[in-house]
Order: C-alpha cells, then sequence, then structure tokens
C-alpha cells in the first residue's frame, strides 16, 4: 500500500538557442506559472493494474487501464496515447527494474494549460514520472522524446536557467530573468502545434552552421540575462532573428507573419513556425491585444501573467 503522492512540474518557454542548443549553443529557458500535477494513489481491489486519467482545463482528454506486468494496454479512450504511454512507463521501469511491480494503482494528470500551446506538456510529465520512479529525468527524456532536455531542467527546477549540452549532457545554472521591461514584452500564440520531434528532424536535414554562430548564439544568450535596456534587448532579439533565419533557410516570423507590425522586434521561440512568439510594444496591453485580435491572433499573454516569479 502507497499513500498518496503528488509531484508538481512547471511548463516552460524557450527564449534563446532553439536548435543550436543541439550543438553545443547556450539557451534561456523560462519557467511558467502553468504545470502539470501528477498524482499517484492506491487502487483498492485491484490487483497488478494501472489505471490512468488525464486531465487538461476543458475536461477529463484520456483514460486507460494498463497491466503492471508490462504495461500492456488493457483500454483507452484514445489508444495511440495509450501505447504511447505504455512506451514511457517501460522506458521508466528499464531504469527502475522495481518501478511499481504489483498492486493497484491510480494515477491522474492535471495539465493546467491547453496542451496545444507547447508549453511542456510532454516535459513535465517525464519531469512528474522520473520522480516518483527514482529516476534520471534527463535519461528518461532521452530515451522517450529526445531533444536537448532543456524543458525537463525547468520543469525539475521551476527557475529560469542557461542551458547547455556538453559532450551530450545537460549543463545548466539557474538565473534571475526578470528584466525592467518585462511590462513590454508579451508572448502570442500562432495558432500552430509544433512537433519538437519533427521540427529537430528538419533542423538535422536542411541547416547550415559554423563554431561562430554558436559562439555568437551564445553570447547573445548571455547579455540577454542581464540586459536592462529594452532597446538593447530588441537589438539582440533582432540579431538572434537574422543569424537563425540564415541557418535555417527561412524568413524570419516579422517578415512572414508581422509585416506591418512596427511597434517592436517579433522573435520566434523554441521550433520555428508554430506555437509562440515573443514581441516587444510599448502599447498599453489593452491596445496591444486589441492590435494583435484585429490581425488574427486572439491568444495574448503579457511576461507577468504567465512567468514564474522565482
Amino acid at each position: 500500500m502507497i499513500t498518496q503522492q503528488t509531484y508538481y512540474a512547471s511548463g516552460k518557454l524557450l527564449l534563446s538557442g532553439e536548435y543550436l542548443i543541439l550543438e553545443g549553443a547556450e539557451g534561456l529557458a523560462i519557467p511558467l506559472q502553468a504545470g502539470q500535477e501528477l498524482i499517484v494513489s492506491d487502487l483498492p481491489n485491484h490487483e497488478d493494474v494501472l489505471q490512468w486519467e488525464a486531465i487538461i482545463p476543458s475536461g477529463i482528454w484520456f483514460s486507460g487501464t494498463f497491466s503492471l506486468r508490462d504495461f500492456h494496454l488493457l483500454q483507452a479512450t484514445d489508444k495511440a496515447f495509450g501505447h504511447r504511454l505504455t512506451e514511457i512507463l517501460t522506458a521508466v521501469r528499464k531504469l527502475n527494474p522495481g518501478f511499481i511491480t504489483s498492486g493497484g494503482i491510480k494515477v491522474k494528470t492535471h495539465l493546467n494549460f491547453n496542451p496545444e500551446y507547447g508549453f511542456g506538456s510532454s516535459s513535465t510529465l517525464i519531469a512528474n514520472l522520473a520522480r516518483w520512479a527514482g529516476v534520471d529525468a534527463f535519461e528518461l527524456q532521452k530515451q522517450t522524446f529526445k531533444g536537448s532536455g532543456y524543458d525537463v531542467a525547468v520543469a525539475l527546477e521551476n527557475k529560469a536557467i542557461v542551458y547547455k549540452l556538453q559532450n551530450g549532457r545537460p549543463q545548466y545554472q539557474k538565473v534571475a530573468f526578470n528584466p525592467d521591461f518585462a511590462q513590454n514584452l508579451y508572448f502570442v500564440y500562432l495558432g500552430k502545434k509544433q512537433r519538437s520531434l519533427d521540427a529537430i528532424k528538419q533542423f538535422k536535414k536542411k541547416a547550415a552552421f559554423t563554431p561562430s554562430d554558436i559562439d555568437t548564439i551564445t553570447a547573445i544568450t548571455r547579455e540577454i540575462t542581464t540586459c536592462r535596456s529594452l532597446q538593447r534587448f530588441e537589438h539582440l532579439l533582432k540579431e538572434h532573428e537574422t543569424i537563425l533565419s540564415a541557418i535555417l533557410k527561412t524568413l524570419p516570423v516579422q517578415q512572414q507573419l508581422f509585416s506591418n507590425y512596427t511597434g517592436g522586434i517579433v522573435k520566434s521561440l523554441g521550433a520555428w513556425g508554430g506555437d509562440f512568439v515573443l514581441i516587444t510594444s510599448k502599447q498599453p496591453p489593452e491596445s496591444f491585444k486589441k492590435l494583435m485580435k484585429s490581425l488574427g491572433f486572439k491568444v495574448v499573454f503579457g511576461f507577468n501573467e504567465i512567468v514564474a516569479k522565482g
């Protein structure tokens, strides 16, 4: 018998570095107020069964039952996701052979943001599972979702971090990132969920970069973390976009979708082409959000509305 256990991990946004983190560049990632909770409890009168229920803001979106013996999917409302969970749970047990081998277990997850936003539904799940099972979260992430692991680091720490890979291993340090011009920063949803694995594959396929690009992005990341001037911050964002645009052979998002916006800088976040962008503006929040709505972007958050303080 186990007592009820609760784990929580925060969502994330990646402000700099993007794909080049995979190649050794440093990137700045920040934690969000939104995140995911995982609650584990006993399931009385059930032998060797794991029941899973996943809740998002709109309600229950998945429920399923698994055999504890090998995490075989017995029934599910979404078989594709159920089989994905089987793969993840199998990876957990590979790292910890003693992980829930008998009894009846119930798991309930609460994701308090729209899973389409790209805030880290997968990384928060991996962080919570790793804590529960007592395994290395980065190794679990590597075996299941790949990627650089910066999102898992934010989920574990709930702090802003400067992150890099050194010889393939995660290296990061916690930093304070609450700029004096936070009220001038907005996150705007483009309405297109970007699959990180697909984006990474495309990057590996067509990107061309130099060691100088890695060094420059690292230098930009470091300066962003300590920048005190909005004007300088905007200059750094623009330089970052220019470098990634050339590497990815893709027009910056400001040219693609915000060509008529002259009130600040628009920067892609994370995987280019979807999820959120960072936009700077000196307009009052109401005016800026009205402008974005007129351009067709209905989901807009101010920095202080969604970024976790810590």
